[in-house]
């Protein structure tokens, strides 16, 4: 493929692990998507319950970092408890208790179901939940929940990040107590309070006792209760007592244990999942009770250490058919698409070498003997896109066709690839062609909005994709509806073409579907913008006529008198000073017609010079009516040269206009306070002049080089009237030429 698509920053991280393995460390990119490049969607193939291990420059996909200590399993304890209590308690009820309410709370609530308190506390009162004062069940459930608060203040604490200012050591929590309650808790005969009592003894010993209480108290009971999710919370810390031993071999088998069967806690099993030395990671497969368990070993290994592929081999020699392929898949050709350049920037060039996983993933596709073939034929065949194979791919394309599921998710995938494989095959695009692909490009679009797959990077590279073929042809309208540029806009000939298009009145659907691109821009923007241009370059009545295709020429007014002039240019005070005549675009452009005419019958011509002069000023983007010319395709908002469009800077900067009038209107001076006026007002247009010449030349000056110590030609002609009145303004209010007379006195 004319490598397509944009690739993420990333660091690489060498790992110290035995495998040689290399951590691939994305850095978030605040402006794309945190799947970084990507037309191959994993959520149409990889069961959800994977989705945190999504390739993403994120540290999990969807949700960065796992933060649901607090509250993961609030609703599960809501559901369990409800349904041993019985009798429909109300969930809210039972929320606040688990959840919300203290340890002091709880007490009270325990000590009036034993007796020992003759009202409930003022939160409970009106609990449905203690109608009854006999019901053993929830005196049972208050007891335990006595001791689990308790537990709550060693087990339950915010995990303290490297910049908190709190240094103070928390005092170790004196478990001697609670674990004699808890463990006379396991004593009753209800299997559903004796777990939970088992699983709070457990967490105290993990956190108050040692590793051996730990895997000793598992090891007792493992086998009395059922292997729910609460049996894994208690596996976890008992892999937690492995890795506190420093067995490394055992923890990691016992958390691809608990990664593998519960849902909840496969974050929390990836990430305590370390291997160390090869040692250990034999004596963690040599635990391993069959193929499946092992799989998952290599599934964790290849997604915690961002290498897909060796897992991926793995995994296949054990079982083909294992749906632990599924996200190691997605995130090989994830990987493999961050090589590729969608938007054509020079600075991005691939670094990623896909092709360990194009062979690996080719030879699988070929032997067709996973549990989703069809996956596995569109992944070889978006990879052949990529090398620029795009017959091989087609060939993928028709094999998995044949077999994929007729969903909306996987139909729409192969919908895409085959369709990017078709246009990047293609040299160039003729009408049979724009007509056989519109529909899937109108289907592109539309999909965009809906979502249900990766869309945008397929569309940005179509974009560029089509423009460069179109430049080829020499459809430049196509190319520019696609793609903007604004250098088009330098080059009347489709400046002038672009409005022919744009005023066809009967286009094509392809035309039209080209439109949808076009950045907004209308055919009044255009005249607008000839309008401006014309009106710069001292054309005012070719810069009417082309102002007369726009609507709002005659509206919009500007914010300050274009025909005045200060000594210190301030925009915000002419735009609030008090206007008699407010002037929109068009006004403006018939008074600068209005002034030419008359210096060209020779009526006042200082005065009219002056005039025009302002107003070409004061047009440009040193003056005070910049809102004359921004807009769709001139820009609007810049501040300062640099971030002005560099096709229209020239332009937007020109002082030719305006020291062409101030020229002639010192020409045409009666006194010396004219004469003097006119050489300041032309040392503005030559300080503006000096300041873009060393604009384009590094962006910048030397020291000592500054306005001050510049002999301007204007400065050197206002130095000639001394006595007059605007000379002595001048000296008060511009320091350049201030420090210039005190240099050269």
């Amino acid at each position: 493929m004319t490598k397509a698509f944009l690739k993420k920053c990333s660091i690489a991280l060498s790992s110290t692990c035995l495998l040689g393995i290399v951590i691939a460390l994305a850095c978030t990119d605040p402006w794309g998507e945190e799947y970084g490049t990507s037309n191959f969607t994993p959520e149409v193939f990889v069961a959800r319950t994977y989705s945190p291990f999504f390739y993403s420059v994120q540290f999990y996909y969807g949700i960065d970092h796992d933060e649901a200590q607090f509250t993961r399993w609030n609703q599960t304890n809501v559901d369990a408890w409800a349904s041993w209590l019985g009798n429909h308690p109300s969930p809210d009820e039972l929320s606040y208790l688990l959840d919300t309410a203290n340890a002091t709370i709880i007490n009270q609530a325990a000590a009036w179901a034993d007796g020992r308190r003759s009202i409930l506390p003022q939160p409970l009162a009106a609990f449905r939940l203690f109608s009854n004062r006999s019901n053993k069940k929830v005196a049972g459930f208050l007891h335990y929940l006595v001791l689990a608060k308790k537990a709550e203040t060693f087990a339950l604490t915010p995990i303290r990040q490297p910049w908190d200012q709190d240094s103070t050591k928390k005092k170790p929590f004196d478990a001697t107590t609670l674990d004699k309650q808890l463990q006379q808790g396991l004593t009753t005969t209800d299997p559903f309070l004796q777990e939970r009592y088992w699983f709070q003894l457990i967490r105290s010993h993990f956190f108050n006792g040692t590793p051996d209480q730990t895997i000793r108290l598992f090891e007792d009971y493992r086998t009395r209760f059922p292997a729910n999710k609460l049996w894994y919370r208690s596996l976890a810390y008992m892999a937690g007592a492995w890795y506190k031993r420093k067995e490394y071999g055992k923890a990691n088998y016992y958390y691809s244990r608990v990664f593998d069967s519960c849902d909840e806690l496969k974050t929390v099993a990836h990430y305590s999942f370390h291997p160390q030395e090869q040692n250990d990671w034999n004596a963690t497969l040599a635990l391993c009770r069959n193929s499946e368990e092992k799989a998952t070993l290599w599934q964790m290994l290849g997604i915690f250490y961002s290498d897909p592929n060796r897992a991926i081999e793995e995994i296949y020699n054990l079982d083909p058919h294992s749906e632990k392929l599924d996200i190691l898949l997605s995130r090989a050709v994830n990987v493999a698409e961050q090589g590729f350049n969608p938007h054509d920037d020079p600075y991005e060039a691939p670094t990623y070498d896909n092709r360990q996983a194009f062979a690996l993933i080719t030879r699988i596709a070929t032997a067709g003997n996973t549990a989703k073939p069809w996956v596995w034929q569109l992944a070889a065949g978006y990879l052949s896109m990529l090398n620029e194979q795009y017959a091989a791919a087609a060939s993928w394309y028709e094999k998995a066709e044949a077999t994929i599921p007729h969903e909306n998710g996987p139909q729409k995938q192969f919908r895409l690839l085959k369709m990017l494989n078709t246009i990047d095959s293609t040299p160039t695009i003729d009408q049979p062609l724009e007509q056989r692909l519109l529909p899937d490009l109108e289907w592109l679009v539309a999909e965009q909005r809906a979502g249900d797959i990766r869309t945008y990077d397929a569309t940005d590279w179509l974009k560029k994709t089509f423009a460069a073929k179109y430049k080829k042809t020499g459809d430049v309208i196509k190319a520019e509806c696609l793609v903007h540029e604004s250098n088009f806009y330098t080059d009347n000939k489709k400046v002038e073409a672009m409005k022919a298009f744009l005023a066809k009145p009967a286009k094509t659907p392809y035309e039209v579907f080209c439109l949808q691109f076009y950045d907004n821009i209308k055919l009044p923007d255009i005249y607008a913008y000839q309008a401006a241009l014309l009106s710069m370059s001292g054309h005012p009545d070719e810069a009417l006529t082309a102002i007369s295709h726009v609507p709002n020429a005659a509206r919009d007014t500007l914010p300050g008198n274009p025909f005045n002039a200060r000594i210190d240019d301030c925009h915000d005070c002419d735009h609030q000073a008090p206007q008699k005549i407010k002037y929109t675009q068009l006004s403006f452009l018939q008074k600068l017609k209005e002034l030419k005419d008359k210096i060209a019958a020779g009526n006042d011509v200082y005065t009219n010079a002056i005039l025009l002069g302002n107003a070409q000023y004061n047009c440009t983007h040193f003056g005070n009516a910049r809102a004359f010319y921004e807009g769709e395709i001139l820009g609007s908002g810049a501040g300062t040269p640099e971030t002005i469009d560099s096709a229209f800077r020239a332009p937007l900067t020109d002082m030719s206009s305006a020291i062409k009038y101030y020229t002639l209107a010192a020409g045409a001076a009666r006194t010396d306070e004219q004469r003097a006026k006119c050489q300041y007002l032309l040392a503005k247009c030559q300080r503006n002049q000096w300041y873009m010449h060393c604009f384009n030349s590094f962006y910048g000056y030397e020291e000592n080089t500054g306005p001050a110590f510049i002999a301007f030609d204007g400065f050197k002609g206002l130095k000639q009237y001394p006595n007059t009145n605007y000379y002595k303004e001048v000296i008060r209010e511009c320091g350049y030429f201030k420090t210039y007379i005190l240099k050269n006195p």
